[in-house]
């Protein structure tokens, strides 16, 4: 059986693989790599380092970042809005 945890870490999968699927399966070919490349891990562990995923969607996809986020966060609002998922978008809504 899941835990909390694992549930907001396959929720933070689904909606980022969802939203990156929409530009093309290469896109999220090349997310998954470079997270791997750079940081050794994969996308569910942006639940706990959403600063890594947020520097590699920005590096890839420049100004369509915010499509991609708003997408993100279209997933992530029909489930539940607990706090580690709160943090998560924060982080990469963080304008810095």
């Amino acid at each position: 059986m899941f835990g909390n945890r694992e549930i907001f870490e396959e929720l933070i999968t689904i909606s980022v693989e969802s939203a990156l699927l929409e530009m093309g399966t290469p896109e999220l070919d090349l997310v998954i790599s470079r997270l791997n490349e750079d940081y050794n891990c994969n996308i569910s562990d942006c639940l706990e380092h959403p600063e890594y995923l947020k520097q590699i969607l920005c590096e890839l996809f420049g100004n369509s970042y915010q499509d991609i986020l708003k997408s993100i966060h279209g997933s992530l609002q029909k489930t539940t809005m607990e706090q580690p998922l709160v943090n998560f978008l924060t982080i990469l809504d963080d304008n810095s």
